[in-house]
């Protein structure tokens, strides 16, 4: 009986710890379970945090750049707005060319060629000392670009032309202190209208260069057809009229004057009393030799 009792404590005890044991090994496995999900919550959390900081890093970063590159933008706009205001001032040597150029006269685009062209058709003085480089004065401005219309000379006062322009439109006053010199180009381009405009018969007097035929008081605008470098007019003037001459013939929409002049590059008879020349364009120093 003893013997038996002895056997049955073994086996409850053998059980007792077989069943703690057990237990243990299955209170261990949550342990481990909760340990790895601790670790991946922790893993998450910091792989989040690292996103949240490259994506504050890379926001602050964008918005220095957008900072930092507006003022630039501002201030490229403030320089052209400003360059817009200012304009660039002519020198003289670019006022003189110009003057020729709008003028048609002719000059090989050196300052030494535009300020003798100058000298000649009394734009300037003939004794004139200019320098190219420097900035156009008002004065300057509007005293050559009136000059150069033949409606007033180097005879006459800096009072009178500056008068005479306001006169013709070309400036507004008589104060040259309110004028834009950065507006030179439109000054200029006005004095040119005020020539273009002008009728030559009444307001000024005009000498034509040697060999010049002036066919304007000898046949009317109808006696003459114009198609391009085209000219035919009557055939009693073929003699007149050879390779080289420069002729003016009437035309009555001419702005400048009562005809239009050309120069001659061959004649052709046509044969029914009519010649047909083929011409060019005549320069404004082949056909004037002084305006005054």
């Amino acid at each position: 009986m003893v013997y038996n009792m002895s056997i049955k404590k073994k086996f409850l005890s053998i059980a007792i710890i077989a069943g703690l044991v057990s237990s243990v090994s299955c209170g261990a496995e949550p342990e481990t379970s909760t340990t790895s999900e601790s670790s991946s919550t922790v893993e998450t959390t910091v792989e989040e945090t690292e996103a949240e900081t490259v994506e504050e890093t890379t926001a602050e970063e964008e918005t220095e750049t957008e900072e930092e590159t507006e003022p630039e933008e501002e201030t490229d706009a403030e320089e052209t707005e400003e360059t817009e205001e200012t304009g660039e001032i002519l020198t003289n040597a670019e006022l003189l060319s110009l003057i020729n150029n709008l003028f048609g006269m002719v000059s090989d685009g050196t300052f030494e060629n535009d300020l003798q062209t100058a000298k000649d058709w009394d734009i300037v003085d003939e004794d004139a000392e200019i320098d190219p480089d420097a900035e156009i004065t008002a004065e300057f401005l509007v005293s050559s670009s009136m000059r150069a219309t033949g409606m007033v000379s180097g005879s006459d006062s800096v009072d009178d032309i500056i008068n005479f322009a306001v006169e013709k439109g070309v400036i507004d006053s008589t104060d040259l202190s309110a004028i834009d010199l950065t507006k030179a180009v439109d000054i200029v381009e006005k004095a040119q209208e005020a020539w273009t405009n002008q009728d030559f018969d009444t307001e000024i007097n005009v000498e034509l260069a040697d060999g010049v035929i002036d066919l304007t008081d000898r046949m009317s605008a109808s006696d003459v057809e114009i198609d391009g470098d085209k000219i035919k007019i009557p055939a009693e003037f073929a003699d007149e009229i050879t390779e080289g001459t420069v002729f003016i013939v009437p035309d009555d929409s001419s702005e400048i004057s009562d005809g239009k002049a050309y120069v001659a590059n061959s004649v052709t008879d046509n044969g029914d009393g009519t010649i047909t020349i083929s011409g060019n364009p005549a320069d404004f120093e082949q056909v004037y030799a002084s305006i005054g």
